[in-house]
């Protein structure tokens, strides 16, 4: 059974047990020695049975011995602590997930020297879930675009040269296809920049439901869009290009008290072995975009196409 941080006066042991973060004492061998309030918390409310909790129990041994998700996290711990014990380093801390079954939990993972006769470790661990999931969400929005919820330009950027050196580095195929919205300024012209919106949200719509899980959508800015298509080749980006153009018009976009039909053209290119990053060959789609505007929108053009007529 856990028992209190004790003193002489009892005045640590009532500054420590106030303390929200959860503490415990190791001595040099990382056997628990001592814990506070919180800490006996923490323990009924994540692992009541757990012996990891329990003054006398070997936190290293526990942490060791640790199997199944979050292990890994506990043996990074373990070793810090280790660390601390043996007099290598004066802080070890960490971040790791503690999930319950109804919520998404994260803490921060400390363990400082006991500069005291005989030697040990303070161990404390502080819920971050209020400042994880507000940095998470930063995250988000930092790689989102707003209006459609797709993946903005910087993300796609970074995941599509990611699916470039794939294609370098192991001969394997990938295409990307550039689409943009068939005369949009007439639709804000006309029915004004709500429906533009709505328009935008439609398209991204229409290419999100059509695509595989592995491929990836995203709003480079504007009217204009990009596909990632891993595993695919030009020839197969075509056919899932005229699948998308076709959903695309497929469905009325209904915007208040409007309800109007858009287009889209497409320009298509495969990923080359030489491309030193998505740009090159985002550019290839671009010239291919061009061309299918060129022609009379509304129609898909890959870049072996205007290669074939050179």
């Amino acid at each position: 059974m856990t028992q209190p941080i004790q003193d002489s006066n009892g005045f640590a042991e009532a500054v420590i047990d106030a303390l929200s973060s959860n503490i415990c004492v190791t001595d040099k061998d990382g056997v628990i020695v001592a814990v506070n309030r919180a800490w006996r918390s923490f323990g009924d409310e994540n692992s009541p049975k757990s012996p990891c909790l329990g003054i006398g129990a070997d936190y290293l041994k526990v942490c060791q011995e640790a199997s199944g998700p979050g292990s890994e996290g506990a043996m990074q711990f373990a070793s810090g602590l280790e660390s601390v014990l043996n007099g290598r380093a004066e802080l070890f801390q960490m971040e790791y997930p503690c999930h319950s079954p109804t919520e998404d939990r994260w803490f921060l993972g400390r363990a400082t020297p006991l500069k005291l006769e005989g030697r040990g470790a303070v161990i404390s661990h502080a819920n971050i879930t209020q400042r994880k999931l507000l940095e998470l969400e930063l995250l988000r929005l930092a790689e989102t675009d707003e209006l459609t919820g797709l993946p903005n330009r910087r993300y796609f950027l970074d995941a599509a040269n990611l699916e470039v050196e794939r294609v370098r580095r192991f001969g394997a195929s990938a295409s990307l296809m550039m689409i943009d919205v068939d005369r949009f300024k007439a639709v804000n012209d006309g029915y004004g920049h709500a429906a533009g919106d709505a328009a935008l949200r439609h398209l991204a719509a229409a290419v999100q439901k059509s695509l595989r899980q592995i491929d990836m959508a995203a709003r480079l800015g504007g009217e204009e869009f990009a596909v990632m298509l891993p595993g695919t080749r030009e020839r197969a980006a075509v056919t899932v290009a005229e699948k998308l153009r076709r959903a695309v018009s497929a469905t009325p976009v209904r915007a208040g008290q409007s309800q109007f039909t858009i287009f889209a053209s497409f320009g298509v290119a495969e990923v080359r072995a030489e491309d030193t990053g998505a740009e090159a060959c985002l550019a290839r789609a671009d010239a291919a975009l061009f061309e299918a505007k060129r022609a009379g929108r509304n129609r898909v053009v890959s870049a072996a196409a205007i290669a074939a007529r050179t």
